[in-house]
């Protein structure tokens, strides 16, 4: 009877046991496929991420984790009640963007933000900068969030620069014109460039998410984007006339079909090194739910391939925007009629072990020297020739043929024709 008795009681038990199992499988997040945790590590790790903590064991972080908003010291509780966002940011940050970081942002985030600072014993640094923008120009943080639906920053080489995104870009510049250096913006080659009396705009906007000082900025319809000199900013003018955005790079497309699902920030760096055999991608995203914060971490692999649409937009990075600043045409002018009369040609000979992006170059340095806008009339108006003279060539074939791809020889040569400009 005892024996009978006890068999029943560990069979109900392990019945309750697995009923119990089966019922929190059922009811699990699915987004949370890793046990909820709460560590000073996960909750901070953003900062180490974007600041290259070398300490950091990539291969064991959380795949993805839960954060509680229990602790009001934590930086990442600015994403409570947030809007998650698609990154589009790669409509405009160049090719060769290593990392690249993007954060929903609107009044809201502007309060978390605020909250955070006092839970942390830091908001009377940050009210006193805030008040003195708006007893100096005016200007209000605060209205300057009820335009702005998104900030972030993209790195590519050693170049870091910050940018705002607005619905309301008008808005924006009306807000941002109060605290202009000057009553007109610069104009260098035809570009215009703003710059503002404050270079920490950022930092009231988020903190250590952004570390430098960032006070010109460029406006590009919804996107403005801020550096330390212009110098810089001609780069973002420079990929968007020839279109060699992040958009196409393969690495990051791999990355955007990766991602299943929105989020309030998001994190992509290229961490791979010479001496892979692979391409790593990080990425790391962060949405803001009802009492908590979701975290995604990954590392995604790709086969390594050097082409050469890299390489070329590499040699744009370190060495062209170096030496050169191209010119793009964003302000509306009239060319004068060409008259029928011969004024004679203009004439680059490409020298002995000169590359076809070099030759541009220097060509380009012809042409204003002639006074001719290098940006406007190459088109249709410069044409190249190889094979001693036998082969002629538009601008655009002999662009897709030649540049990067080293077949361009001693000989060959640029020639346009010139006309009243």
């Amino acid at each position: 009877m005892n024996k009978t008795l006890k068999s029943i009681i560990i069979g109900i038990v392990c019945i309750s046991a697995i009923s119990f199992w089966i019922y929190i499988g059922i009811n699990k997040d699915p987004e949370i496929e890793i046990t909820q945790t709460i560590t000073e590590d996960t909750s901070n790790l953003i900062f180490k991420l974007i600041n290259k903590d070398t300490t950091l064991h990539l291969d064991s972080l959380l795949a993805s984790s839960f954060i509680s908003y229990s602790d009001s010291t934590n930086y990442i509780n600015i994403l409570n009640n947030s809007t998650p966002h698609k990154i589009t940011i790669s409509e405009i940050a160049p090719y060769t963007t290593t990392d690249l970081l993007s954060l929903t942002y609107n009044k809201n985030t502007l309060k978390n933000y605020k909250t955070y600072l006092k839970n942390n014993n830091q908001f009377q640094e940050w009210d006193s900068v805030s008040n003195s923008l708006k007893t100096d120009f005016n200007f209000n943080i605060s209205e300057l969030t009820s335009y702005i639906n998104e900030i972030g920053s993209f790195t590519c080489n050693t170049s870091a620069f910050y940018y705002l995104k607005s619905d309301e870009a008008y808005n924006v510049v009306s807000l941002l014109n109060l605290m202009m250096d000057s009553i007109t913006p610069q104009i260098i080659k035809r570009l215009l460039y703003y710059k503002i009396n404050t270079d920490n705009l950022f930092q009231l906007l988020a903190g250590d998410l952004f570390t430098e000082n960032k006070d010109y900025y460029i406006n590009m319809g919804d996107y403005f984007v801020f550096s330390s000199d212009t110098s810089e900013l001609s780069y973002i003018y420079q990929i968007l006339e020839e279109g060699n955005t992040l958009e196409k790079n393969p690495l990051f497309t791999n990355y955007k079909s990766k991602q299943y699902s929105e989020y309030g920030l998001n994190y992509y760096s290229d961490i791979t090194k010479d001496d892979d055999t692979l391409n790593r991608i990080l990425s790391y995203q962060l949405r803001g739910e009802q009492n908590g914060v979701i975290s995604n971490f990954n590392i995604f692999y790709s086969e390594k391939i050097l082409d050469t649409i890299i390489m070329d937009t590499l040699l744009v990075d370190t060495t062209i925007t170096q030496e050169e600043l191209l010119i793009n045409d964003i302000v509306n002018s009239t060319i004068q009629s060409q008259e029928k009369e011969d004024l004679g040609e203009i004439i680059y000979t490409l020298k002995e072990g000169e590359t076809y992006r070099n030759a541009t170059v220097n060509l380009k340095k012809l042409l204003e020297e002639n006074g001719y806008d290098y940006q406007k009339i190459k088109a249709e108006h410069i044409f190249f020739f190889s094979n001693k003279g036998n082969t002629k060539l538009d601008w655009k074939t002999a662009k897709s043929k030649y540049l990067g791809k080293g077949l361009a020889k001693k000989g060959d040569y640029f020639l346009m024709k010139k006309f009243y400009y």
